[in-house]
């Protein structure tokens, strides 16, 4: 048993130190992209850890990508031929 422990630990510490390095890495990624949409647009935002940017509206705060299929739908039914 001391044998498993000694080969494969250092290998779970590794790959687990890699999963955790991607999760971080992709949260701060699409915390920058939420900050970006509030600088662009001017529209309130904000970033739950791990989770999803949401956008204040006149009803609440809505998640991004709710807000931008609606808004693309209502645009698109205002689009001039």
């Amino acid at each position: 048993m001391r044998d498993f422990i000694e080969f494969f630990g250092p290998l779970f510490l590794i790959a687990g130190l890699l999963f955790g390095g991607v999760i971080l890495g992709t949260n701060y990624w699409e915390s920058y992209k939420c900050g970006n949409y509030e600088k662009v647009t001017g529209k309130a935002t904000k970033w739950v850890f791990m989770d999803e940017c949401y956008v204040q509206t006149t009803a609440g705060w809505q998640r991004w990508d709710e807000y931008k299929d609606r808004a693309i739908a209502s645009e698109g039914l205002k689009a001039a031929p």
